[in-house]
C-alpha cells in the first residue's frame, strides 16, 4: 500500500523487557504499526539523562507492515534524578517514514523500578510530528 498525504502515522511504543543488575540495562521496546500503510523505521533514540542510550540505526530493517510489531533494543544507562527540579520524563524518539514523508514519534515514558531493581517504563504520552511541517495559529 502506498501512503497518501492525508494519512496519519499511527504507532504504539511499549517496553517489553529489561534486565536487572547495575547497568547498563538491556531495554527492549515493541513498536507496533497500527496505521493503514507500511512504514520504514530509520532510527531510535533514548536521549534523556534519566534513561540514555546510543542511537540505534534501523534504516536497513524491512518495512514494518500494517498490523505488525517489531522490537528495538537499547543498552541503557539509568540515572535517577537527584532532586525534584530535574526533569524526570525520559522519552523514546523514533524517526519513521510513511510514504515519502519523514515523521518523528516521541514517546514520553514514566519510569519505576521493578522488583529486581531494573527500570521499567510505561508510555505516558505519545505524539507524532511530520518533519519540516509546522502550522502557524
Amino acid at each position: 500500500m502506498s501512503a497518501s498525504p492525508e494519512n496519519e502515522l499511527n504507532v504504539r511504543i511499549t517496553q517489553v523487557g529489561a534486565t536487572a543488575g547495575d547497568g547498563p540495562y538491556a531495554m527492549t521496546f515493541a513498536v507496533a504499526n497500527d496505521g493503514d500503510d507500511d512504514i520504514r523505521l530509520i532510527e531510535a533514540r533514548l536521549p534523556h539523562v534519566v534513561l540514555r542510550a546510543e542511537a540505534v540505526d534501523l534504516s536497513g530493517a524491512p518495512a514494518l507492515a500494517v498490523g505488525r510489531t517489531t522490537t528495538v533494543a537499547f543498552a541503557v544507562t539509568y540515572r535517577p534524578r537527584e532532586d525534584s527540579n530535574e526533569p524526570s520524563n525520559p522519552f523514546v524518539i523514533l524517526r519513521v517514514v510513511l510514504g515519502e514523508i519523514e515523521w518523528r514519534v516521541l514517546a514520553q515514558l514514566a519510569v519505576k523500578l521493578d522488583e529486581r531493581g531494573a527500570p521499567t517504563t510505561t508510555t505516558a504520552v505519545l505524539s507524532t510530528h511530520r518533519v519540516g511541517f509546522s502550522e502557524v495559529i
